[in-house]
This record gives structure tokens, C-alpha cells and sequence, in this order.
């Protein structure tokens, strides 16, 4: 059956549906929004023939203005019948895939393989003991395995909660409450019936029809295609169809939801729409080369170890013949190649950034940063430029209206006694109808209290309106709109038709120069209006120039009255907003005080002295720009624009005069497969370079000046943060390498074009995504100093071990428990260092700078000298110094009198780690304080403090399986006084000059997990780890 057929059939069969009381079929609501449907008219014919809104509202049990009934049986069965919106994840991995997916790491599989031969050869040569190591390297394996797939599937079930709480977001309804009160709840939660309010900037999260329209216009280019903006309603011969997923770009209204979830437009597509992301940053790329060629290294090392191995048991074969012993020392020596292969291979650099990211995530969101991306936590440590808004971001973004000019004179005490009854009347209207602000009520937290939701200025005029003692819910009446022009960052203004008597009231607000041209008339005492006058136009301008003065928002308020023959359409059924504006009574002019944030002039001297250059973008005129710039130290305190050659402040129309506008790049071609549009360019480049060099304030500024602006500094090699609120930041939000949203006054769209939403709103915490950015690159530095530090002592001392004693002096299971501190426990102690303040005192990171530098260098080799000569004493030194056994017998059996001495060495082995996991917890050479801020990290402590036990317990009762005897006391001590002793060999080696170790570098030309794949080492990469890492990438909201 057709679609079109489905849309003509019996809309119920009783027999089938009538106990879920509803009159229509999910299938025929759903049908409403195929695009065919939709384009060829058959949705809207489908619609009309169940009576148009008013049936559909019917069939559904809703009501177009008070929505559906909230009785819990009815719900229960509207859920059932029509489905819910919770967004459908994709499959979780459950623990035993996990798990599986950590055996896929072929040198683990060759590991097994060669311990079940080692246990077969040994029960066969020695029925009572030679089990013993073949069983002993299982359960480490089997240990290795479990370690790492527990903490992958911790970090996924994290990365699922930072996705979701991404996607959650609030949206207004109407539930059959008293007093027209509005609702607040979780999208996840809206229901068919359900009537939303939806205006500029929302983004649909189901799908639904058009009940009211005040100039509705959606952009439905991410779902459709379709690139032309479309205007929707119901009563104009427009479609009144929302497909979920489309934008709302201009207009405001209401609409009832038809189809949610799975049966709606988006939910159809939502697997093509979770496609993984899998593109790199910078920092991973890097992160493969080095742990390609550590690998390789590796591999060589074991091969030469194998190699070394293979002649003396050729040799001791020719002069021996082909004994029983022949088949252990063999499969022994592959045991131990295989597992210096496990060891050399770096699983913990992609564990390490996963788990840096993941911690620096869930900090920063209890820090009000509520990171979408997971990338743009990382880019942040190399920001260079910031573009602010001013309202909310800098300021609290709680205004009031403090003075007004009205009826021809000065108010600086705002009370119902200050206004006349007819101008107060006149006030009160505007404020209620011409605005898109509302009062809700939150019932996800607060059931009872109520909450202002829109644009923080009419926020404040609704509360102006309560002072004036007016409700707000008595004053507004959709009905009585006859049409609307919302606010635009273009316009600078709204425009409301009311609905009067005989007659039409034209309600105008908006920026004071622009409406103040459009006033022929200005009210008087008692409401009488009189012609302004020179003398009018000089207060009113003195007023506009002394309230930004005190950094004050100007907003102007005017009117007028229409007869009905007035033409509120023109023949185009546009709005005729030409002879509305004109002729405008000046009703008043309100100064709005927006108070600095606190913390922001300190906020902004950090991020001077972090080297990031702080810009402020805003719609405000020059003077307001100016006076809240020097507060919050972007310009000195006793700035003035003496010279109009100064670009230090700068009108956003001269910014974009002097610049050009931007231009497609010429370097830039896409091929026809990309289907996308060539890059943007600014026009003037050298003269942005030179005004940008000065510039701090942009002032009456639109969206285009901001794109212009962070593109531009992009082309010079910036790294910028912008943020953002309105639905037109969204293009400069995505052009910026970090795009920050407000969470309480950002729109959807905003928000959906951002990387981190700001939960406060507060330029505050931006430099808290700074510290955690920084702190990331320090993180992955610290285990790279770390590990290649473990890297080079054990593939140096298995190699030489072999070579000369025939044996490696670390057993297959001793070298998989080192494996499990370099890598996994290494990896969760250095990657949850918490940031400090002295991050901010350097210049960012660039992309170019090298992970590892020549302090760090210093420090690996210093280290790795430190380590290798103490254990070559043990391995070599170790029987006569201790006064114990020698174990360098290569053919006498292991017995816990002569395996004190490579236990020594073991366990000195470890300590030497410990101590260095504590020394590289620091990475700069005037940081000799090592321990500052040491008990800041329980992660760190708790690993370090396990790893000493587990040690412990090893060495005192591992035996055989483990090849370690039980050491006393004091030998114990003198393992672990060498182990501190790499502390202070550590200080020595930090005062000494850095200059001669420039010389010492490693590759970290970029490379793509693809490439690093396809190498050597590639096959023998774990794979669990970096398939977690690619998918959480990118938390899409």
C-alpha cells in the first residue's frame, strides 16, 4: 500500500484500536511527513480531510491552546499507542565483547598460544611442576585482559552519560494547566498532542503541524536538502508541516506534536545520522607515529632477543644433541620475545588520551562546562584568540530597567507612582505583546516555581510589568496578533500588530537610534501626544548618550494607532513594514543595567597572561561597548578613541568597509564529489592584519562582522574561541576552532553549532576549558616521559640479559605485570592529573611544538641511565653485593634459594618505576618540586599505594608461577632506597642544562590510525581501546 493510500484509508479500525481512545492511526500521522507526500499536496489534503487542526486536535484528545490532558491512565495509553521521543542509542557493547575484543590483539593470541604449548611440553617433561609457568602466563594474561576491558567499558558507559546529558535539552508546552501557565520539560518527554512553543534559533525535535504562526520561517537544509528557507503556516496557504530537524530561523508560534521518535522524519533516518566520526586530531595523530616507532623498536629488540636465544640453544644442541630440556628453552625463548613485543607495544598512549579526555570532561562539566565535542577539550590548550559577546557572558545577564525617559522627562526611580494611568496602560501592552519572553514552569526540577525563558531584555520589561502591577498571563492574548516582525540582529528591532477595538495598535521596540528615526511624535504627561520638537530630539539624545555612559542597554519603545482598513499584507501576503514604521509615537527610552560579572576583569587579565588575546564582539553602540570594556580590563582604564585612526574600538559597518567582504579562496577546489562550496577568505587581508593587530571592541556589530572577523584569523594561524547565544552565531560558532554557546540564553541552533556549552553563561569559564585544554597535553606528556623511560630500561636490559646470560633476566609473567603499570595503571594515575593555575602563566601550545621536548628528553635519558646501571649491578653484581645465590645458571632449576637473586632484580625493577611514575609527574626543569600537589590526585595515590602491594604480595608469595622468592626486610628496603635514590638523581638531572639534549628528537610527523594499521606494529595494536576512543570522538548533541 502507498503512501497516498494510507493517508485516504479508514483513519481507525475500531474493532482493532478503540481502547487506546484515540482516532487516528500513528501510520497516517507519519504519512503527513513524507517529503512527497508533502511536496505533490496529498499531506495537506490528508490533514483537511480530518478537519484540519481543529479535527486533528480532536482525534489526538488535545486542546490548541491549553494542550493534552494530564490524567496518568490517558498518558499512559497516548505513550503506548503513538510512542515516545527517547532518542534510540546505538547498541551498547556488553562486558564479554569487551573482553573480545582485547583477546584481538595478536601478540596476546601468540602469547596464549605458546603458554598452552609451554603447559602441554611441561606437564609431559614434569608431570608434578611443569605446569606451573605455562599457567602462571595465562593468568596474567587473563589479568591483562580483564584490567583493560573493565576500564574500557567504564569509559564507554561514561561516554554514553556525557552523550546523552549533550543531547538533553528543555522545551516549552502547554499542559492543561491553570492560569495559561507554560510548562518546561525534557524533549525526551514530549508526546504526541503535546502543544510546544517554538521560536528564532529552535531546533524541531519531532515532528508537528503548524496551530499558530507569527511569521514562522524554518531553513529545512540539514534534513531536506532543500536550501531556500520556507514559510509555514496554516491559514495563509502555507504548509503547516515541521519535520524534526528542521531550523527555525525567523518567526515564533505554536505547533502540535504528530509523529515522535522512531516514527518521526529524523527518527527514520537516525542510523544514517549516527554514523561514527572518526577523523584525528592533531595530537592523536602524533601520538601514532610515536607509538608506531616505539613499537618497531620493540619488535627489533625481540627479534634480536629471539635471535640471541635461538644460537645458544643451537650451540648448546650441537654439543649437547637435541635433549627433553631442548623443547622448553625453545618455546621459553618465543614466550619471552612475544611478551618483549606486549611490553614494547604502547597500548597506553591511546588509553591515555581516551582516559585524559574522559576525565577532563566530567571535571569541566561540574565546572559549568558541558563539552559536546570531545576534541574541542583539546584544542582549547591551544587557543590564541577569544571573540566574546558582551550580554551574559561578561555580564550577569540579569538585567532590569534602572531609568527610563517617559512622558518628556527623566525617571531614575522606577514605581507605579512615577507613570500616569494611560501611559502605564500603553506600557504594559507593549511589554506583554510585543515580546517572545514567557513565564514557565520548570517541571523536570521545580513543579512551583516559575521561570522566565527568552531574551533577558524583555525578561526585564515582563518584570518592569509586574512592578507596574500588571500579570503578565491576563495582558498577553495570542488571538489578538494579527502579525509579527521578531528581533533580528539586522532589523535591531520587533514589530508587533495588535488586535484594537475598531482598529490595529502598532507596537515598535528596538536599538534607540533606529527607532527614534522612525518617531514623528512623542507622548506627553497623561498620555497626549505632541510633535517632537529640535529641542525633544537633543534630550533624547543626551538621554541615549548619558545612559551608555553608565554602559547602560538603550532600548526605545513606540506606537501607533491603525483604523482596520488598514493594510497589515501587502499582495504578496508579506508584512507591510514600510508604513508600519513610520509615524511612530515615542512611547519612552529605557536604560537597562546588565551589571559586570565579578570575576570577569580577573578572568581576563588570566587569559592576557596566558599570551590569548581577548575580543569583544557586541550589538551594543560604541559608548556602552566602551564603558563595560575598560571595566572588565579588554581596554585600559583610561582608554578614549582620541584619533579615528584608532582601531582599538571599531563600528562592526566600518570593520567591514575597511575589510571587505569575504570572497571564495582561488587555492580552494573542491572536486565534484565533495559537493560542498569552496572556502571563505576576508577580502582586504593586509588591512584586516593591520586593524586586528589593535583591535579589542567591536561595536554594533552583526553576525557577518563576527564570521568575518574569526575567518580572518583563522587565515593568520589563530587558534579562536568564539562564543555565542543567538541563532545567527551559529555560522561563526562552527567557523571557530572552539565554539562556546550559553546554556540559559542560547538558542537550540547556537547550541547545536557549539563545541562546549557554557552551563553559567560566563566568561569564567572559558578559562577553565583553557587550564583543562593545557592540561591535557601535560597529562600525555608526563606518561610519554614515563613510558619511554620503562620502554628503553626493558628492552636494553632484556636484550643485554639475553645475550649474556642466556636468559631474560624478566619472566613472561613479570614482564605482563610491568606491562599493567606502564601501560594501564601508568595511563589512569598521569592522564587524571588535575590542572593548577601555573598553566596560565605560558604561552598556548601550537600545533607544531613537539610532545616530546628537550627537558623531557632530558629527563627519559637521565632516568633510563639512573635505572639501566643500578640493574646491570643486580643482574651482574647482585649475588656477591647481597651476599645471596647467583641465578645466572642458565641450566640449573629455578629454586627459591637461587631465585632471590633475579627477584632482586625484579623487584628493584619495579620500585625504579614507582618512584619515576612519582618524578614524572613533573615536566619542566625549574619545577623542583616534585611533590607539590601530590595528594590532590586520589587516582594517583591509590595506583601508586596498590601497585607497592600488589608488588609485595608478588615477591613474598608468587613462587614458582611467578619465579620470585620471598625477600626479607632489609632487602626489600635496599630496593626501594635504589628506587628513591631515581628522585634525587632526577633533581640533579633537572638543574642540568638542557641545550645538549635539543639534539635527541623523535618522529611525530602526523599519522592516522588507517596508516599506523597497515604498518608492522599495526597488527599487533589492541584494537578495543582505540575503536572506543574513534567512537566517542565527536558527542554530537
Amino acid at each position: 500500500m502507498d503512501s497516498h493510500s494510507k493517508l485516504s484509508e479508514p483513519l481507525l479500525n475500531k474493532e482493532e484500536d478503540s481502547h487506546h481512545h484515540f482516532d487516528v492511526k500513528p501510520d497516517v500521522l507519519c504519512d503527513f511527513f513524507i517529503l512527497e507526500n508533502i511536496n505533490h499536496g496529498k499531506s495537506l489534503e490528508g490533514l483537511n480531510n480530518l478537519g484540519g487542526i481543529d479535527g486533528l486536535a480532536a482525534k489526538l484528545k488535545t486542546d490548541k491552546k491549553a494542550g493534552i490532558n494530564m490524567d496518568k491512565e490517558l498518558i499512559k495509553k497516548r505513550k503506548s499507542y503513538y510512542g515516545s521521543n527517547k532518542p534510540q542509542a546505538k547498541k551498547e557493547r556488553t562486558f564479554m565483547e569487551m573482553v573480545w575484543e582485547a583477546l584481538e590483539d595478536t601478540t596476546l593470541r601468540i602469547l596464549i598460544a605458546a603458554a598452552l604449548i609451554s603447559l602441554v611440553v611441561g606437564i609431559w617433561e614434569d608431570p608434578e611442576e611443569g605446569w606451573l609457568e605455562g599457567v602462571a602466563i595465562l593468568v596474567a594474561v587473563v589479568i591483562v585482559v580483564l584490567v583493560t576491558s573493565i576500564n574500557n567499558w567504564v569509559k564507554e558507559k561514561q561516554f554514553r552519560k556525557l552523550n546523552q546529558e549533550a543531547q538533553e535539552r528543555l522545551v516549552t508546552v502547554f499542559r492543561a494547566r491553570e492560569n495559561n501557565k507554560e510548562d518546561q520539560i525534557s524533549v525526551f518527554k514530549l508526546l504526541v498532542g503535546d502543544i510546544i512553543k517554538i521560536g528564532a534559533g529552535d531546533i524541531l525535535p519531532v515532528d508537528a503541524v503548524v496551530v499558530h504562526s507569527n511569521q514562522l520561517v524554518l531553513n529545512e537544509s540539514s534534513v531536506t536538502g532543500e536550501s531556500k528557507p520556507l514559510k509555514k503556516g496554516y491559514d495563509h496557504g502555507e504548509t503547516p508541516f515541521l519535520l524534526s530537524g528542521s531550523q527555525v530561523e525567523e518567526g515564533s508560534g505554536t505547533a502540535m506534536v504528530v509523529a515522535v521518535g522512531k516514527r518521526s522524519f529524523q527518527g527514520k533516518n537516525i542510523e544514517l545520522m549516527q554514523q561514527e566520526d572518526e577523523s584525528e586530531t592533531p595530537l592523536q595523530m602524533k601520538l601514532n607515529r610515536i607509538a608506531s616507532g616505539i613499537g618497531k623498536v620493540g619488535l627489533i629488540v625481540a627479534l634480536l632477543t629471539f635471535g640471541v636465544l635461538i644460537i645458544y640453544l643451537v650451540v648448546h644442541t650441537i654439543d649437547n644433541g637435541w635433549t627433553d630440556d631442548s623443547w622448553s628453552k625453545l618455546i621459553s625463548s618465543f614466550i619471552i620475545a612475544v611478551t618483549i613485543v606486549v611490553v614494547a607495544v604502547p597500548e597506553g598512549l591511546p588509553l591515555a588520551v581516551t582516559i585524559s579526555l574522559a576525565y577532563s570532561v566530567n571535571q569541566m562539566k561540574k565546572q559549568n562546562n558541558l563539552v559536546r565535542h570531545l576534541d574541542a577539550s583539546e584544542t582549547m590548550g591551544q587557543a590564541t584568540a577569544i571573540c566574546s559577546d558582551k550580554t551574559g557572558t561578561l555580564t550577569k545577564n540579569i538585567m532590569e530597567v534602572v531609568a527610563m525617559y517617559c512622558e518628556k522627562r527623566k525617571i531614575e526611580s522606577i514605581k507605579p507612582s512615577e507613570f500616569s494611568p494611560a501611559v502605564k496602560a500603553l506600557l504594559c501592552e507593549h511589554f506583554c505583546h510585543n515580546s517572545t519572553a514567557s513565564i514557565t514552569v520548570d517541571v523536570e526540577k521545580d513543579k512551583k516555581k516559575e521561570k522566565f525563558t527568552g531574551s533577558r531584555t524583555e525578561i526585564a520589561l515582563l518584570k518592569l510589568a509586574a512592578i507596574l502591577g500588571t500579570n503578565y498571563a491576563d495582558v498577553r492574548d495570542l488571538d489578538l496578533i494579527a502579525a509579527q516582525v521578531p528581533f533580528s540582529s539586522k532589523l535591531k528591532r520587533m514589530v508587533t500588530v495588535l488586535k484594537k477595538g475598531d482598529g490595529y495598535i502598532v507596537l515598535v521596540k528596538g536599538a534607540s537610534e533606529t527607532v527614534l528615526g522612525m518617531c514623528s511624535k512623542v507622548v506627553g504627561k497623561d498620555g497626549i501626544e505632541h510633535d517632537i520638537t529640535e529641542h525633544d530630539k537633543q534630550e533624547m539624545n543626551a538621554t541615549i548618550t548619558d545612559y551608555a555612559g553608565r554602559a547602560y542597554r538603550t532600548l526605545t519603545l513606540a506606537y501607533k494607532h491603525v483604523d482596520r482598513n488598514f493594510h497589515v499584507f501587502n499582495d504578496e501576503d508579506e508584512i507591510n513594514q514600510a508604513h508600519l514604521e513610520s509615524n511612530l509615537t515615542l512611547l519612552c527610552i529605557c536604560g537597562i543595567e546588565d551589571p559586570l560579572r565579578e570575576e570577569v576583569p580577573h578572568a581576563v587579565e588570566v587569559c592576557q597572561n596566558a599570551g590569548i588575546t581577548v575580543r569583544m564582539v557586541t550589538g551594543d553602540n560604541i559608548e556602552t561597548a566602551v564603558a563595560i570594556a575598560r571595566k572588565c580590563n579588554i581596554l585600559p582604564k583610561n582608554y578614549k578613541k582620541d584619533s579615528p585612526d584608532d582601531d582599538t574600538v571599531m563600528l562592526g559597518s566600518e570593520f567591514r568597509e575597511r575589510v571587505g567582504k569575504l570572497i571564495d579562496d582561488p587555492n580552494d577546489n573542491p572536486s565534484e564529489k565533495d559537493k560542498r562550496p569552496r572556502n571563505k577568505i576576508v577580502g582586504n587581508m593586509p588591512e584586516f592584519t593591520k586593524i586586528v593587530s589593535k583591535l579589542r571592541v567591536l561595536s554594533r556589530s552583526s553576525p557577518e562582522d563576527k564570521f568575518i572577523l574569526v575567518t580572518g584569523l583563522r587565515q593568520l594561524g589563530e587558534v579562536v574561541a568564539v562564543t555565542g547565544d543567538g541563532s545567527n552565531d551559529a555560522p561563526a560558532l562552527k567557523k571557530s576552532n572552539v565554539g562556546f554557546a550559553m546554556h540559559e540564553a542560547g538558542t537550540q541552533l547556537a547550541q547545536e553549532a557549539s563545541d562546549i556549552v557554557l552551563l553559567d553563561d560566563n566568561f569564567a569559564s572559558i578559562v577553565t576549558a583553557i587550564k583543562f585544554g593545557r592540561n591535557i597535553y601535560d597529562c600525555i606528556s608526563k606518561f610519554i616521559q614515563f613510558q619511554l623511560t620503562v620502554n628503553i630500561v626493558a628492552l636494553v636490559l632484556s636484550f643485554i640479559g639475553a645475550a649474556i646470560t642466556q636468559k631474560s633476566p624478566l619472566t613472561a609473567v613479570q614482564m605482563l605485570w610491568v606491562n599493567l603499570i606502564m601501560d594501564t595503571f601508568a595511563a589512569l594515575a598521569l592522564a587524571t592529573e588535575p590542572p593548577n593555575d601555573s598553566l596560565l602563566n605560558r604561552k598556548p601550545n601550537k600545533t607544531e611544538d613537539s610532545l616530546v621536548t628537550p627537558e623531557m628528553m632530558k629527563n627519559i635519558i637521565g632516568q633510563s641511565f639512573y635505572q639501566s646501571v643500578w640493574l646491570l649491578i643486580i643482574l651482574f653484581l647482585g649475588p656477591e653485593i647481597f651476599g645471596v645465590q647467583s641465578g645466572l645458571d642458565v641450566d640449573e632449576a629455578w629454586t627459591e634459594e637461587n631465585g632471590v637473586h633475579f627477584t632482586l632484580f625484579f623487584n628493584t625493577f619495579v620500585f625504579l618505576q614507582v618512584f619515576n611514575e612519582i618524578h614524572c609527574r613533573k615536566l619542566k626543569s625549574d619545577e623542583l618540586n616534585i611533590f607539590h600537589g601530590f595528594f590532590n590526585n586520589w587516582i594517583f595515590l591509590f595506583i601508586i599505594i596498590m601497585t607497592i602491594l600488589v608488588q609485595i604480595l608478588l615477591v613474598t608469595v608468587g613462587g614458582e608461577p611467578v619465579r620470585c622468592s620471598p625477600l626479607t626486610l632489609e632487602q626489600h628496603g635496599i630496593c626501594i632506597a635504589i628506587g628513591i635514590g631515581g628522585l634525587l638523581f632526577g633533581l640533579l638531572v633537572r638543574l642540568m642544562p638542557t641545550t645538549p639534549f635539543k639534539c635527541f628528537k623523535i618522529s611525530e610527523a602526523p599519522l592516522t590510525s588507517a596508516e599506523a594499521d597497515k604498518g608492522v606494529t599495526g597488527l599487533m595494536r589492541r584494537k578495543t581501546t582505540r575503536k572506543i576512543q574513534a567512537e566517542n570522538l565527536a558527542i554530537r548533541g
